[in-house]
């Protein structure tokens, strides 16, 4: 039976995990609260996007640009954007679920499937079910187009 020292050093040993991840979880709120503001300040430019994309498709044109015109789907790609690391295992999983399902069901139709991946979460869950055109991780808080764009 164990004594009352280390009865006392697992309770405090307890408190003080309570204590980290309390503090990671306000830090976690606070870049997210950052994340949905800069969601919010983008989504104008994502309205009018959509709108000129559909005015464009919607209209008749002289000419018809090849990304305009219906065919028939021979090769699908999906970028995938996870997490490195952290306590948002919920998150990746229902992602890496909806991401396997739409992948399956494209395979079912003898469609090719493609995955670049972003985030240490992702290319060790993806690694081995599929063909991985490109991965990367590591990009910290505020990535940059150029370390994108340099990764193999």
């Amino acid at each position: 039976m164990a004594n009352t020292k280390e009865i006392r050093t697992k309770i405090a040993s307890i408190q003080s995990t309570q204590k980290i991840t309390s503090a990671m979880e306000m830090v976690a709120a606070s870049k997210m609260r950052k994340v949905q503001d800069n969601m919010e300040a983008s989504r104008p430019y994502a309205d009018n996007m959509r709108k000129v994309i559909s005015h464009v498709s919607g209209g008749t044109l002289e000419y018809s640009h090849p990304y305009l015109q219906e065919r028939e789907v021979k090769r699908v790609a999906y970028i995938i954007i996870s997490s490195d690391r952290g306590l948002c295992g919920g998150l990746n999983t229902n992602l890496f679920r909806k991401v396997l399902s739409e992948m399956q069901s494209w395979q079912e139709q003898g469609v090719e499937v493609d995955t670049t991946l972003i985030g240490s979460k992702a290319i060790s869950f993806f690694q081995s079910s599929g063909r991985v055109i490109a991965q990367t991780s590591g990009l910290g808080d505020h990535p940059k187009l150029e370390e994108l764009l340099s990764t193999p």
